[in-house]
């Protein structure tokens, strides 16, 4: 969300150096923790990407929200920027979507042409008063991102590690409730109306997810208990059962 043509800008770099560092990722259930690379796929912000309640899919919604702006001029901070942060907010809050980043990218070549320019964090200040709470960590400055200096390869560093963070955090929050409504689910196989077509959907992209995370063994894992399930039904069934 926020300025369109700015992320554009920005994507290129934004995309190659993403992958680069590895993240360790932990897991609940005493699972051991496991080094991967994120690769992310960023869209335009749009409410009806938003997940609805009872969606079970697990690909399809996005999992970290960024607003991107370049403001560093207090009247139109307050005129325009301030309402549009407010707005993309609400839709989150209404939403229940809590995982979001603010991204303010800092220019000296933009400072020079403006005349109403706040000192070096005071914008950033604003928004964390405004939009942030105890959630200082959640808007974060990135330095002349498009100048070849250490400055700007330390303030890329620094802004792909927390949004690296966030992620991996977003995502191993939405992939844990994912699983819970699987198992919860799979509870229900003997009830009425249970359809272990509909269940395999579920769980092979469960196995998609580990696939695309490159935890083969994980996502080999997923297939087997699938093919453990099918078979009772099919034990079941060549006993007098009904198989859904």
């Amino acid at each position: 969300a926020g300025d369109q043509n700015l992320f554009t800008s920005l994507y290129p770099t934004l995309s190659q150096q993403l992958p680069r560092e590895p993240m360790e990722w932990r897991r609940s259930y005493g699972r051991a923790p496991k080094m991967i690379h994120l690769e992310s796929n960023f869209v335009q912000f749009k409410e009806e990407l938003l997940p609805k309640e009872g969606n079970k899919a697990l690909l399809t919604f996005p999992f970290l929200h960024i607003y991107w702006t370049e403001c560093c001029d207090t009247e139109v901070y307050k005129a325009t920027v301030k309402d549009d942060i407010t707005k993309w907010q609400n839709v989150l809050k209404a939403n229940s979507s809590v995982d979001w980043l603010i991204v303010v990218v800092e220019s000296d070549a933009k400072k020079k042409n403006k005349t109403n320019i706040l000192p070096r964090t005071s914008i950033v200040d604003k928004i964390r008063n405004d939009f942030c709470n105890k959630q200082s960590d959640r808007c974060v400055v990135l330095s002349d991102p498009l100048k070849d200096s250490s400055r700007s390869q330390e303030s890329w560093n620094a802004f792909l590690t927390k949004l690296r963070t966030l992620l991996l955090m977003s995502f191993t929050k939405n992939l844990g409730k994912f699983e819970d409504d699987m198992r919860t689910l799979r509870e229900k196989r003997t009830e009425p109306g249970w359809s272990f077509c509909e269940y395999f959907m579920v769980q092979e992209e469960l196995a998609f997810v580990f696939e695309m995370l490159q935890q083969f063994e994980d996502a080999l894992v997923q297939y087997d208990e699938l093919d453990a399930l099918f078979s009772q039904y099919v034990v079941n069934f060549g006993a007098g059962g009904k198989c859904p």
